[in-house]
């Protein structure tokens, strides 16, 4: 016959195992909680930051108007907002698309074509004045446009005012791939896999 001690050591065993499954169900959902902070935390401030870059951009766009270097001007006002993400934005934008917008804020005739213009972001790091975009735009529109809604195009006359839009494509790498059920957005067939933003606003009057 086991001893009243015994009793007790058994129960204190079968307690201790209890424990440490607990342990485990409960430090596996606080990891989980824990990575699932950070990840959306680093995706929204990419988000914000990318936003922000939409906004200057355009606020820079509507004010140039129809001026011939308004694109690379734009271009470089988004470029000063993507230098606060990591590596400056390089694996990370894709390209943007600047381009008339329809009464629901979507291009034109369609991107590309249509009223729009497409930049591919080619980060370059070195000496010298670099184009960081595909094509060039150039200071005095000589590098190119990339589609048909050119500076030139752009009505910025009292009363017919264009609208603009800016759609920055953009992808996130999550650090906990593969831990956590999130879908991908490593931007490997634009845009269907990536994420975009856009930012409308119309074109300020050139005619006084």
């Amino acid at each position: 016959m086991r001893s009243f001690v015994d009793l007790v050591r058994q129960l204190r065993r079968g307690e201790h195992g209890s424990s440490m499954v607990e342990f485990a169900l409960v430090a596996v959902l606080l990891l989980t909680l824990v990575f699932g902070i950070i990840e959306f935390g680093l995706a929204f401030r990419d988000r914000l930051t990318i936003g922000n870059a939409g906004q200057t951009a355009a606020r820079v766009g509507t004010a140039v108007g129809n001026e011939p270097e308004a694109d690379q001007v734009m271009l470089n006002a988004l470029e000063q907002t993507l230098a606060n993400l990591p590596s400056s934005g390089v694996g990370v934008v894709k390209y943007v698309d600047i381009y008339r917008a329809n009464a629901n804020g979507d291009p034109v005739g369609g991107c590309p074509g249509g009223d729009c213009v497409r930049y591919t972001y080619v980060f370059q790091d070195g000496p010298g004045p670099l184009c960081d975009w595909s094509p060039c735009p150039g200071m005095d529109g000589s590098g190119g446009y990339g589609g048909s809604w050119v500076p030139s195009a752009r009505n910025v006359a009292v009363g017919s005012l264009d609208v603009m839009g800016i759609d920055i494509v953009f992808s996130h790498e999550w650090i906990a791939d593969g831990l956590l059920p999130l879908p991908s957005v490593d931007c490997s067939s634009p845009p269907g896999d990536c994420w975009v933003d856009r930012t409308t606003m119309r074109m300020e009057p050139q005619q006084f």
